[in-house]
């Protein structure tokens, strides 16, 4: 499933420049960047178990927004494009679309665009979609060029959700059980793919998920802590943990590892409190 060759820079690189950009330049998107950015668009046509996931992009002008009253739009400037994924509705539907998506977000990287993932926005912008009684948007990413300097109210913004930290691995990792960290000499070849899942994005920073390895057969079981209640209720965490799994992924193909992604009946007796399994990664030959 992976969609590792459909990026001509080292992954690697892409995931160390993304960054949450809430400050754009007052413009749409040229038609050469829109052009390759929608081709990739229609390349990732699905998610996990076969869901269908498509894309748009939207434009609007600003004087048309600024009347709007935008949930959060207050944070951005000149945020004009908008990238909108549909997917069928499915108790597993959160996690694909997270996982589907972030490649778009990636590849809007690629391509020296700026972007900001948006789950809570006002109905308006998505008004102009048609969507199917079985389908649902369930988040948007803002897409444009990045201004010099960001606002102050961006600054702020992201100091207060520490937006440039990351969780330490002792925190999200673990080594057969919940009691036990995985340190990266255990992980041994997965170092990479794991610090590439650390660095992430999430809602609000949250950083969710919880990875427990076992061995014999290597699987890596795939867990979404609650830890706010507010993105819980709106199942960002779930769109959390498929942008986790998309790094990992992506990892695990930078450095020739094949695996298959499969739900388990996992043998774990110590998951902590508010602590869901997701699905699991089996390394394969």
């Amino acid at each position: 499933m992976s969609h590792f060759k459909k990026f001509e820079k080292p992954i690697k690189e892409i995931i160390e420049s993304r960054v949450s950009c809430r400050t754009y330049q007052d413009q749409w998107l040229k038609e050469h960047d829109k052009i390759r950015l929608l081709a990739f668009c229609d390349s990732i046509q699905e998610g996990f178990k076969g869901k269908k996931i498509s894309f748009r992009l939207v434009e609007f002008d600003k004087e048309t927004l600024k009347g709007m009253k935008l949930t959060y739009y207050g944070l951005f400037k000149n945020a004009l494009s908008f990238i909108i994924g549909i997917i069928a509705q499915s108790d597993s539907a959160y996690v694909s679309f997270g996982y589907a998506f972030e490649h778009v977000v990636l590849k809007a990287t690629e391509l020296g665009l700026g972007t900001c993932w948006f789950g809570d926005f006002n109905p308006y912008l998505v008004e102009d979609i048609a969507v199917t009684e079985d389908q649902m948007i369930p988040a948007l990413c803002v897409v444009g060029y990045p201004a010099e300097r960001s606002t102050i109210k961006e600054r702020i913004a992201r100091f207060a959700i520490r937006a440039s930290k990351r969780k330490e691995w002792r925190n999200l990792f673990f080594h057969e059980n919940f009691a036990e960290h995985l340190t990266k000499d255990s992980a041994g070849k997965y170092t990479v793919p794991l610090e590439y899942l650390r660095m992430a994005p999430s809602s609000r920073n949250t950083q969710p998920w919880r990875i427990v390895k076992q061995a014999n057969p290597t699987r890596f079981h795939f867990f979404k802590q609650t830890i706010k209640a507010y993105c819980e209720k709106k199942r960002m965490h779930e769109i959390d943990l498929g942008i986790a799994m998309c790094h990992f992924e992506l990892g695990c193909a930078e450095k020739n590892i094949n695996g298959i992604w499969k739900a388990y009946t996992h043998n774990l007796d110590d998951v902590p409190a508010k602590t869901t399994y997701i699905m699991s990664w089996e390394e394969t030959k």
